[in-house]
C-alpha cells in the first residue's frame, strides 16, 4: 500500500482536492486512482497543470480550452500562482466556513511541495527532484485555507513507461530505461522537442536514439552507442525539465 492510506486520509479530510498534473503530458499525469477514489468519495476536485513553463504558448492555449476548469501554473517560475490561491479564496467564502481545507495530491515529483511553497510563503516543505520526499503531513494555515501535502501516489496498474514519463522514478533505477526513453521519442511533438534538444534530425526513433548517443559521446569500444547511458540521459532530462515541450 506504500502511502495510500496517508493519501487517502488527505482526501477525506479535504474540503477541495488539486490534483497536480505535469502540463507536458496531461493524460499520463492525472493519476487515474485518486481520480477513481475523489469521484467515489464525491470530493470537489481541481486540475492544476503544473510546469507550464516546460510548454510552448500554443500547447499552453490548447490545454486551456480542454480543460477550462483548471489552474495553470509553474511552482518554479511562480506564474498562475495568484491566480490559484484567489480561485480558492473564492471556493472557501462559496463553502462559508472559516476556513477551507485544500488536500494536494498526485504522482511523486508532480511539483506538490513546491507548490505549496510558493502558495504559503515561509512554509518551506522539501522540494528535491526525488520521488518520495513528502512523508508526513500537516495542515498549514494561511488566511482562509488550509493546505496540506500529501506523499507522492502510484496508480496499481501504471508500467513503467508511465513511471518515467511522470518522473515518478528515478532513470537510474528502472530496469528497462530504454523503454521509456523511446517512448518520448515515438510521442509526437515531445519525440520533436528531444530531438531538437539534442540537435539531431533523424526521423526513425533509433537513429535519433544512436544520434544522441553519439552527440554526447556516450561510446564503448568501437564506436558502439551505449544504449544505457544514452537512455538514461534522456530520461534524466526530460525529468529534470530540461526539455521544452514545443
Amino acid at each position: 500500500m506504500g502511502f495510500w492510506p496517508v493519501v487517502l486520509n488527505v482526501l477525506r479530510n479535504s474540503d477541495v482536492v488539486l490534483l497536480v498534473v505535469d502540463a507536458r503530458v496531461p493524460s499520463v499525469a492525472q493519476n487515474s486512482e485518486i481520480l477513481d477514489k475523489c469521484d467515489k468519495m464525491e470530493k470537489r476536485l481541481v486540475l492544476v497543470f503544473n510546469k507550464i513553463d516546460l510548454v510552448s504558448g500554443d500547447i499552453l492555449k490548447e490545454l486551456k480550452a480542454e480543460y477550462p476548469d483548471s489552474f495553470f501554473v509553474s511552482a518554479l517560475k511562480k506564474n498562475g500562482v495568484k491566480n490559484l490561491k484567489q480561485g480558492l479564496v473564492e471556493m472557501a467564502e462559496e463553502w462559508k466556513r472559516d476556513s477551507l481545507r485544500v488536500g494536494i495530491v498526485g504522482y511523486p515529483n508532480a511539483g506538490k511541495s513546491a507548490l505549496i511553497n510558493v502558495l504559503v510563503p515561509g512554509s518551506d516543505l522539501k522540494v528535491k527532484n526525488v520521488s518520495g520526499t513528502t512523508k508526513k503531513t500537516a495542515w498549514i494555515r494561511n488566511g482562509a485555507l488550509r493546505i496540506m501535502d500529501s506523499p507522492g501516489v502510484i496508480p496499481a496498474g501504471d508500467g513503467k513507461i508511465a513511471l518515467g514519463l511522470t518522473s515518478s522514478k528515478d532513470p537510474h533505477k528502472m530496469k528497462n530505461v530504454e523503454s521509456v526513453a523511446f517512448s518520448l521519442l515515438r510521442m509526437d511533438r515531445v519525440g520533436k522537442s528531444v530531438r531538437d534538444f539534442y540537435g539531431v534530425s533523424e526521423e526513425e526513433d533509433y537513429d535519433a536514439f544512436e544520434a544522441i548517443g553519439k552527440v554526447k559521446g556516450f561510446l564503448l569500444k568501437g564506436g558502439i552507442v551505449d544504449e544505457d547511458r544514452t537512455a538514461i540521459r534522456i530520461v534524466e532530462d526530460w525529468q529534470k525539465g530540461k526539455i521544452v515541450l514545443k
